[in-house]
């Protein structure tokens, strides 16, 4: 299940009991993983536009204070890292893992759910590229 790769990728960097500030250094930098892994499979623009747009996607559900963008920058990231932060505990943590989500979700949309698959584990160092009955993104 996708919930479950986002969970575990931004438990491998802060763990439950975690300060807002390292989950949402945790979150960006499964961010920009998975930014530097598409790059490689459809260019620079369009995997920060891919990113952009999950940001779009979940702005009135999560209500970013980020300016909106067509594309993500550095700048954006640390405006996101920064939005995350200011959140408490468990607001910063629901607040990633439904950004996190909603990309994964589109990216499955996109180019299905095999590669899906592969580049999220290839991006976020997961141990193995053939999910688990518990990590399937079916």
């Amino acid at each position: 299940m996708p919930s479950d790769i986002v969970k575990r990728v931004i438990s491998q960097c802060a763990d439950d009991a975690a300060p807002p500030a390292d989950v949402a250094r945790a979150i960006v930098g499964a961010l920009k993983s998975l930014h530097a892994e598409l790059t490689m499979v459809v260019g620079v623009q369009a995997a920060s536009s891919l990113i952009a747009h999950a940001v779009h996607r979940t702005r009135t559900t999560v209500g970013w204070t980020l300016v909106s963008s067509a594309v993500i920058t550095d700048k954006t990231l640390d405006a996101l890292r920064d939005d995350l932060a200011a959140r408490p505990p468990a607001g910063c943590r629901a607040a990633g893992e439904f950004l996190l989500l909603t990309l994964v979700d589109h990216l499955i949309s996109l180019i299905g759910q095999p590669l899906t698959r592969r580049m999220l584990h290839s991006a976020w160092n997961l141990p193995d590229a053939a999910p688990t009955s518990h990590e399937s993104l079916q």
